[in-house]
């Protein structure tokens, strides 16, 4: 094969590669959008709700102890754009919980205005505490009047998911016991405007957890508190005070004790203290201890199933209102453009960048291979 074809060989299989790149930048910004594919799932098509969950909600929570992180995501699968106010129901095997024995504080993405901070909750407007034996928490703010604020309202598009960062706590005087914590919305179609909404609730999808006394601050491992530097064989003390000689690890006393009765004949010669040593032999020095166990459980953080009902609420609902709907998508919008700016955190940046190297190298391939057929008719 003549060096001038192998290199016009090169040059089409660079800019095939490049072609080939630049479909998978395009593919995957389209999957990035959120508009649903032809690919997806026929079981989709007729899906109108969103999809909730909480992730890694811990197993244990301590009354009076720290708060204790999880995530709230809301998952839109359908082929509609919705609005949505997030809450998150709490409540125990009892139906004794109630709103004064927990504290609840979640972040929003930083993508969206006024996310990235902590914020408290509150309890859901419309008697969110004592809901279902339960207690009903709104992660937005409210109006003077107690009604949920427009600002609250979320905007999910259609193929997206939103993440809340939440982090809970309980008093010292919280119901001790299995407890669990399911998300709830309430939502509805953004292109709507005589969509009132509707609230959502899946408690399939909530995660279990036992509220444990003790603070949530088990003890360390103990240390044995020690006053000096403890002997090597915790009978020394003993023998050496009682022995004139201080062999106390000899084996050979014994056999002298009937002759010479003057030498400790209480004292065996073994190296085993008596109950009657002297105070330098304590528990201590033997690696006993008498610290608290901790009250942790260090095997039980895993999250549990909830084994009781939670019922969809039956507080007053929410108004969505067109302002409100009207700040969600703006907010979206501003979110979306900061993520395209900044990359949003995936890799069509790197691949737009390999795809238009080497189209540059084919280019180049085919540059050269044109300066050296115009050489070679000259």
């Amino acid at each position: 094969m003549s060096i001038r074809r192998s290199l016009a060989l090169a040059g089409a299989a660079a800019l095939a590669s490049s072609l080939v790149l630049a479909g998978a930048q395009g593919a995957m910004a389209v999957g990035t959008t959120g508009s649903p594919t032809a690919a997806a799932p026929a079981e989709k098509a007729g899906h109108q709700a969103l999809d909730l969950s909480v992730r890694g909600v811990p197993g244990t929570f301590f009354a009076g102890g720290d708060a204790r992180e999880f995530t709230y995501r809301i998952d839109n699968s359908t082929k509609t754009d919705f609005v949505a106010y997030p809450m998150l129901k709490f409540k125990n095997k009892a139906g004794s919980l109630a709103a004064k024995d927990l504290k609840l504080e979640y972040q929003l993405p930083a993508s969206l205005p006024g996310g990235g901070t902590w914020k408290t909750a509150v309890i859901a407007p419309g008697g969110g505490d004592g809901d279902d034996s339960a207690v009903l928490m709104f992660l937005g703010g409210v109006t003077g009047g107690g009604d949920a604020a427009d600002d609250a309202l979320l905007f999910v598009a259609q193929g997206k998911s939103l993440d809340i960062k939440v982090r809970a706590s309980f008093t010292k005087d919280a119901p001790l016991g299995k407890a669990g914590v399911v998300p709830v919305v309430f939502s509805a179609d953004a292109n709507d405007e005589h969509d009132n909404g509707r609230f959502s609730c899946d408690g399939i999808k909530g995660a279990g957890f036992t509220i444990k006394a003790g603070g949530g601050k088990p003890s360390p491992t103990p240390t044995p508190t020690k006053t000096g530097k403890p002997s090597p064989t915790p009978s020394h003390s003993a023998t050496s005070s009682a022995s004139p000689s201080g062999t106390a690890t000899t084996t050979s006393t014994p056999t002298t004790g009937p002759t010479t009765p003057t030498t400790a004949p209480t004292t065996p010669a073994t190296g085993t203290a008596s109950p009657s040593a002297s105070p330098s032999a304590s528990p201590s020095d033997s690696g006993a201890t008498t610290a608290p166990v901790p009250s942790g459980d260090s095997g039980s953080d895993a999250p549990q199933p909830i084994d009781f009902p939670v019922q969809n609420p039956t507080v007053t609902p929410p108004k969505i209102t067109p302002g409100g709907v009207t700040k969600a998508k703006t907010s979206a919008a501003t979110a979306d453009k900061a993520l395209a700016t900044t990359g949003g955190g995936d890799h069509t940046t790197a691949i737009a960048a390999t795809g238009g190297a080497v189209l540059v190298a084919g280019v180049g391939t085919l540059v050269v291979l044109r300066r050296r057929k115009a050489g070679q008719q000259g």
